[in-house]
Protein backbone atom coordinates (compact mmCIF):
# COMPACT_ATOMS: atom_id res chain seq x y z
CA UNK A 1 0.00 0.00 0.00
CA UNK A 2 1.76 3.09 -1.41
CA UNK A 3 2.00 6.10 1.24
CA UNK A 4 0.59 3.79 4.11
CA UNK A 5 2.75 4.78 7.14
CA UNK A 6 4.81 2.41 8.93
CA UNK A 7 3.91 1.46 12.88
CA UNK A 8 7.18 3.28 13.82
CA UNK A 9 6.08 6.60 12.31
CA UNK A 10 2.22 6.37 13.57
CA UNK A 11 3.73 5.72 16.88
CA UNK A 12 6.55 8.87 16.59
CA UNK A 13 3.13 10.51 15.83
CA UNK A 14 1.63 9.61 19.14
CA UNK A 15 4.75 10.41 21.22
CA UNK A 16 4.94 13.82 19.20
CA UNK A 17 1.18 15.01 20.32
CA UNK A 18 1.66 13.28 23.53
CA UNK A 19 4.65 15.41 24.35
CA UNK A 20 3.02 18.93 23.23
CA UNK A 21 -0.51 18.00 24.61
CA UNK A 22 -1.29 17.00 27.99
CA UNK A 23 -4.99 16.51 27.80
CA UNK A 24 -4.27 14.08 24.95
CA UNK A 25 -1.23 12.17 27.05
CA UNK A 26 -3.60 11.30 30.06
CA UNK A 27 -6.31 10.49 27.13
CA UNK A 28 -4.10 8.01 25.81
CA UNK A 29 -2.92 6.80 29.11
CA UNK A 30 -6.20 6.56 29.91
CA UNK A 31 -8.00 5.01 26.78
CA UNK A 32 -5.25 4.54 24.22
CA UNK A 33 -7.73 3.06 21.91
CA UNK A 34 -10.01 6.22 21.72
CA UNK A 35 -6.96 8.52 21.29
CA UNK A 36 -5.32 6.40 18.68
CA UNK A 37 -8.18 7.01 16.86
CA UNK A 38 -8.27 11.01 17.91
CA UNK A 39 -5.07 11.25 16.37
CA UNK A 40 -4.38 9.31 13.81
CA UNK A 41 -8.12 7.72 12.50
CA UNK A 42 -7.40 4.64 12.81
CA UNK A 43 -9.90 2.08 14.41
CA UNK A 44 -8.00 -0.67 15.92
CA UNK A 45 -9.17 -3.73 15.74
CA UNK A 46 -11.29 -5.16 18.67
CA UNK A 47 -8.73 -8.20 19.12
CA UNK A 48 -5.73 -5.91 19.27
CA UNK A 49 -4.89 -4.42 23.10
CA UNK A 50 -2.88 -1.07 23.42
CA UNK A 51 -0.90 -0.53 26.90
CA UNK A 52 0.50 2.73 27.40
CA UNK A 53 2.97 3.27 29.74
CA UNK A 54 4.98 6.42 31.27
CA UNK A 55 8.40 5.81 32.30
CA UNK A 56 9.77 7.35 35.54
CA UNK A 57 13.25 7.07 37.14
CA UNK A 58 12.54 4.57 38.97
CA UNK A 59 10.50 2.20 36.31
CA UNK A 60 11.95 0.63 33.12
CA UNK A 61 9.58 -1.40 30.55
CA UNK A 62 10.91 -4.31 29.05
CA UNK A 63 9.13 -5.26 25.81
CA UNK A 64 9.21 -8.47 24.29
CA UNK A 65 8.39 -9.59 20.84
CA UNK A 66 5.45 -12.17 19.96
CA UNK A 67 5.74 -15.57 21.20
CA UNK A 68 7.27 -17.89 18.61
CA UNK A 69 4.35 -20.06 19.14
CA UNK A 70 1.71 -17.89 17.71
CA UNK A 71 0.84 -18.90 14.49
CA UNK A 72 1.25 -16.44 11.26
CA UNK A 73 -2.55 -16.39 11.28
CA UNK A 74 -2.52 -15.38 14.43
CA UNK A 75 -0.11 -12.74 14.27
CA UNK A 76 -1.39 -11.50 11.15
CA UNK A 77 -4.93 -11.04 12.86
CA UNK A 78 -3.70 -9.77 15.66
CA UNK A 79 -1.76 -6.87 14.46
CA UNK A 80 -3.64 -6.09 11.32
CA UNK A 81 -1.11 -6.58 9.26
CA UNK A 82 1.45 -4.20 10.70
CA UNK A 83 4.67 -5.00 12.27
CA UNK A 84 4.47 -6.15 16.17
CA UNK A 85 8.10 -5.23 16.92
CA UNK A 86 7.26 -2.60 20.05
CA UNK A 87 5.46 -0.83 22.21
CA UNK A 88 4.00 2.94 21.78
CA UNK A 89 5.37 4.98 24.55
CA UNK A 90 4.77 8.07 25.73
CA UNK A 91 7.36 9.54 26.84
CA UNK A 92 9.55 10.91 23.74
CA UNK A 93 12.87 10.23 25.30
CA UNK A 94 12.40 6.81 25.03
CA UNK A 95 13.92 5.28 21.73
CA UNK A 96 11.94 2.40 21.16
CA UNK A 97 14.11 1.91 17.89
CA UNK A 98 17.05 0.07 20.37
CA UNK A 99 15.02 -0.98 23.06
CA UNK A 100 18.07 0.67 25.13
CA UNK A 101 15.77 2.91 27.41
CA UNK A 102 15.86 6.29 27.69
CA UNK A 103 18.25 8.73 26.04
CA UNK A 104 20.20 10.73 27.99
CA UNK A 105 21.47 14.02 26.27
Amino acid sequence: MEGAKTQEELRAELIAKAAKDDVFRTKLVDDPKAAVKEALGLDLPEAVSVHVHEESAGTAHLVLPPSASLADAELEAITAGHSASGSIYSDPKYDHRHGDGPIHS
